[in-house]
């Protein structure tokens, strides 16, 4: 490669790395637990770092990372798709719901890599009173090249999103009070 290229190649990417982008994610659910049981989900609430919108993923790189809607309800659609996915009944009639927290989502792009971050919060009520059921928080931190094509760092978000959904679903807590506390009306 010649001088020029290099210069080229590297103004290129140093401007990409400024870049603002608003995305409009499919999220496709992976869950293969099952758990029989039906539970209300609640749009979420994300509680960014100061200066992040809420639609925005926190991007320690000089670029911003905006959804198409808020992240709290992303994250509360992806919930009810894997739920959905794994058997549990969503209906309002039902005897147990479930609020959430994103504490954080993130892309750690500095550096010759990228980290995705997941923070949140699941919060089990029982209807009748407001019981709290189960509360716990799941974190999910994995790292992938940084320089990837678009449709790579859109599966990469799922990907931090569906993992975080996962350890809910296969936390035997989660489960054994699900079916127990918040079993299907039939």
């Amino acid at each position: 490669m010649t001088l020029k290229s290099i210069i080229a190649v590297c103004s290129v990417l140093a401007l990409s790395a400024c870049a603002e982008a608003r995305i409009s994610l499919n999220y496709i659910p992976t869950s293969t637990e099952e758990i029989d049981s039906q539970i209300y989900v609640n749009d979420f609430t994300y509680h960014p770092q100061e200066g992040i919108q809420l639609d925005e993923i926190r991007e320690t790189a000089a670029g911003r990372v905006f959804l198409s809607e808020p992240v709290g309800r992303f994250i509360s659609d992806a919930v009810r798709r894997e739920f959905r996915q794994s058997g549990i009944s969503l209906k309002n009639i039902a005897d147990c719901y479930m609020s959430g927290e994103i504490n954080d989502f993130a892309m750690d792009s500095l550096g010759y890599s990228s980290d995705y971050i997941s923070d949140i919060r699941y919060i089990l009520y029982d209807k009748s009173n407001d019981k709290v059921l189960f509360d716990s928080s799941y974190q999910v931190n994995f790292n992938t090249s940084k320089f990837v094509v678009a449709s790579v760092i859109m599966a990469n978000i799922n990907k931090v999103v569906s993992d975080n959904v996962k350890q809910l679903l296969v936390d035997p807590k989660f489960s054994k009070t699900a079916e127990k506390k918040c079993a299907r009306k039939r």
